[in-house]
């Protein structure tokens, strides 16, 4: 959409020794910004009276949807994202982490309150009309679908969500010397490219330079993040997922991945279980649910409108 763009800051994650979630370090941070929070709530509501839009679409931001939960006065919004499959009652079923979801849970619902609900999942699910929820498929960047997937890869890409991992990766290299390594991380002031072995090639965050690599390599390592795990299902590249820790989204995404056949999972980068996957997975199933995309997103707006909605 060719619109003028106006980029608000929001509420981020806090992360100890660069690995795992801080909850405490995020609550904090949250209750110290406050003051700054309400201010963006002022913010967009002037946005809003200013653009005067039919409706609202919120990929799962916080401000904007405190926002819609506390003006009476305001266009219909369509809450977007994949934690809303919480709320699914068909979604992988995790009671050993009823604890970790009790917060997440709550958090989901809130988000999503006075919204309609377009749960972004894997497979296809039935909609729930009368709880305000819709299923559809992940959205992706349109790169991805440009691409020609490599049935023959060569190396393994690993994706880090924290550069704290990189030990990790660095000690099963220096371990396995015949197995090539391209990984991308997030550590502040790296090089675009660090040769660290002849096996081993760090690589700074670069989307488009890492989805390239995705579809020509042969197996995908990455921290479970709903995007990564749905753009190597696209390109039918076998996942081994290690969820960040005390991050239970990520616990659950790489739950829901394994059950759904795109790989294994583990708590540590233990590549040695990269054996365990297949060449190639099949793409026909994901594919077919990801050209209903337009479809889904349509039910959604045209419910949140009630029914005002033409295509």
């Amino acid at each position: 959409m060719k619109l003028p763009v106006r980029q608000l800051p929001t509420l981020e994650f806090k992360y100890k020794n660069n690995r795992s979630v801080s909850n405490l370090a995020t609550l904090a941070g949250v209750l110290g910004n406050l003051p700054k929070y309400r201010r963006l709530l002022t913010q967009l509501d002037e946005i809003v009276r200013e653009t005067q839009p039919d409706l609202i679409l919120n990929f799962f931001e916080p401000i904007a949807a405190f926002y819609g939960l506390t003006r009476r006065r305001r266009p219909p919004i369509v809450a977007i994202g994949h934690q809303f499959m919480f709320q699914h009652p068909g979604y992988v079923r995790t009671p050993h982490l009823w604890k970790q979801l009790l917060s997440m849970k709550l958090y989901t619902r809130l988000l999503g309150t006075r919204a309609t609900r377009l749960a972004l999942s894997l497979y296809e699910l039935p909609d729930l009309p009368a709880r305000r929820i819709f299923v559809g498929p992940p959205i992706l960047r349109k790169q991805l679908f440009e691409l020609q997937s490599n049935p023959n890869g060569e190396f393994v890409l690993v994706y880090l969500l924290n550069h704290g991992y990189a030990e990790q990766i660095i000690e099963w290299s220096n371990a396995h010397p015949q197995t090539r390594l391209h990984c991308f991380y997030d550590k502040p002031g790296a090089p675009a490219e660090f040769p660290h072995s002849p096996a081993l090639t760090f690589h700074k965050l670069d989307g488009e330079k890492f989805l390239k690599m995705m579809a020509a390599c042969r197996h995908v390592v990455c921290t479970a993040g709903f995007e990564s795990v749905s753009e190597a299902a696209w390109l039918g590249k076998p996942l081994f997922l290690v969820p960040v820790e005390n991050h239970v989204e990520q616990q659950v995404n790489a739950i829901d991945a394994q059950q759904f056949g795109l790989g294994v999972t583990e708590k540590r980068f233990n590549l040695d279980r990269l054996a365990e996957l297949p060449d190639r997975l099949p793409t026909e199933q994901f594919r077919a649910w990801m050209r209903c995309a337009p479809q889904k997103l349509f039910q959604a707006i045209e419910h949140a409108m009630g029914g005002k909605c033409s295509s």
